[in-house]
């Protein structure tokens, strides 16, 4: 006898497999769409030319070496600080409030709206693009395989990637969540220990000291001698101690992000000392808010962007021309009282320049319940670093606006942060968290023991 399945079981059918199953999405490219890696993209994906007016210059490999101008700089003495290669440059032009409508299409909503709020102090000055981003040749190389290999896979809402280690999983990407995992898995110069602040900016000024931590990542994925066979599953391991305030002095969290959310899960373990006990966090994640900024910023915020991806439908928008900040050079000096300024950083401080970037546009599922509605981010072409992160509250305004600032770490040689600053639109102040040289923060690159990163070891960090 035969047996007639409808149409709408067979969705059903299909729905419950997906939910169960981690299903490959076509991600990988042909060897002749990898070949243009090595001539027309740059090994990692970019457009090797310049644009047509020659206000993005064609990339030349990038700064790999201690440039002329700061020889005799040694990084021992400065905290892991790199001095401004570009020190004697002046502005192209400045966009402020007034002129701000004749750069609309290359500016972001989050931007233009800081521009349009604050006419008297805020602006951007551009200067001359410096395509500075370079990282080791056998980044390059794994990169290139990662082309052809790795595979996007998809379980229920949730996405992971497989057959990639080293570079890049998706130079040449097709989709939104590919550009996602560029982002988490560029490579940003190795293991480190770093010291860092973070804090809010009240509307008048004060800076309200959010925490004092001492971070350490490693970067399992990034290991030059890793395999597929002794990869771990992790594209980095984060451990945060907090140093102060002094009601959370010796809290340790620790978090591990995997290339596949299908496969594995995300690690988040806590130590508070009041309980003296090591506790799983799954709340550590979405927008539960984070304690540092006095819960201003949500975990998911941290870093720019960071966890699973399953609260959002993801569309790569495609590329275009922005006017972002980059090689921000500048700050790694400043004073806290010369860039904390009441709205925003002081603009004296901020480099901007003309860059072409991926735009992916993340809009809340259905069914989902987050505090934004809709996200915006903007990647750098050449680096795969977020830049520009624009969100949207539930009613549809637009409500922060996110700068991840970096510069080329020319002794590593990567492109790497070292500041985040999200203006809230509507409560007028914005949250700081950097490296680059304000009191109490230094960075050092060392290799890191993968079992730093487990519940046992802050257990026994805890008891000290």
């Amino acid at each position: 006898m035969a047996i007639t399945i409808s149409k709408r079981f067979r969705a059903i059918i299909l729905a419950f497999v997906m939910l169960c199953i981690a299903l490959p999405l076509q991600a990988k490219v042909t060897k002749e769409e990898a070949d243009k890696l090595k001539n027309e993209l740059t090994p990692y994906g970019a457009e090797r030319a310049g644009n047509a007016d020659g206000s993005i210059p064609a990339w030349g490999g990038g700064l790999t070496t201690i440039p002329e101008s700061v020889k005799g700089w040694d990084p021992a003495t400065t905290g892991g600080r790199f001095p401004d290669p570009f020190a004697d440059e002046k502005p192209l032009y400045s966009v402020s409030a007034a002129n701000a409508d004749q750069y609309a299409d290359k500016i972001s909503p989050g931007t233009l709206a800081m521009l349009k709020k604050y006419p008297e102090s805020y602006r951007l000055d551009v200067y001359p693009t410096r395509r500075t981003f370079a990282v080791p040749q056998w980044v390059y190389d794994a990169t290139y395989e990662n082309a052809i290999k790795a595979e996007l896979t998809q379980k229920g809402d949730n996405f992971g990637v497989q057959n990639a280690i080293i570079g890049v999983p998706f130079p040449i990407p097709k989709e939104g969540p590919e550009v996602i995992f560029n982002y988490f898995a560029s490579y940003v110069g190795g293991d480190r220990t770093q010291e860092q602040l973070s804090g809010i900016i009240r509307s008048d000024g004060r800076f309200s000291v959010g925490g004092e931590s001492t971070v350490k990542i490693k970067y399992p994925y990034h290991d030059k001698d890793v395999t597929p066979e002794t990869f771990n599953g992790y594209i980095t391991m984060f451990l945060l101690s907090m140093n102060d305030p002094p009601g959370r002095k010796g809290e340790i969290l620790v978090v591990n992000g995997p290339l596949d959310f299908t496969n594995t899960e995300r690690g988040t373990w806590q130590y508070l000392p009041g309980q003296r006990r090591v506790r799983r966090a799954p709340n550590i994640a979405y927008d539960t808010p984070n304690p540092t900024f006095g819960g201003y910023v949500t975990y998911d915020d941290a870093y720019g962007f960071n966890g699973e991806l399953d609260y959002f439908d993801w569309k790569l928008v495609g590329k275009q021309e922005m006017i972002v900040p980059y090689n921000i050079y500048k700050q790694e000096m400043a004073k806290r009282e010369d860039l904390l300024t009441p709205h925003h950083l002081n603009p004296d401080y901020v480099r901007w320049e003309l860059h072409r970037v991926w735009v992916v546009e993340a809009t809340l599922k259905e069914g989902k319940r987050h505090i934004y509605s809709k996200r915006r981010m903007y990647f750098d072409e050449d680096s795969w670093q977020i830049l520009i992160h624009d969100k949207w509250d539930t009613r549809g305004n637009l409500w922060r606006s996110h700068l991840c600032e970096g510069l080329q770490a020319y002794t590593v040689p990567a492109y790497m942060w070292r500041v985040y600053a999200m203006y809230d639109l509507q409560s007028e102040e914005y949250s700081w968290n950097g490296i680059n040289g304000l009191e109490g923060t230094t960075l050092k690159f060392e290799n890191l023991d993968v079992k730093d990163f487990t519940p046992d070891s802050i257990r026994k960090m805890g008891r000290r």
